[in-house]
């Protein structure tokens, strides 16, 4: 399994929508991961973040995560 995950994954983790996600990493509401600006001639940011980030975030274990990623 990845260590960086991107925003559909992030949100098979929270249980979320990945479009949340995305916009809240862009805000700064969320205070983990990075969010990537498009590189030249591109037009779409991305977003990552690591398992553990995302773990820590919303305060379970690392293995709760990697569970919550597969069964999606």
């Amino acid at each position: 399994m990845p260590e960086i995950i991107k925003a559909a994954d992030i949100a098979r983790i929270i249980r979320c929508d990945p479009c949340l996600v995305r916009h809240r990493m862009r805000t700064g509401e969320w205070k983990f991961g990075r969010v990537l600006p498009p590189v030249k001639g591109g037009k779409q940011y991305r977003y990552e973040a690591t398992i553990g980030e995302v773990a820590k975030y919303i305060d379970i274990t690392r293995e709760e995560a990697e569970r919550r990623l597969k069964e999606a």
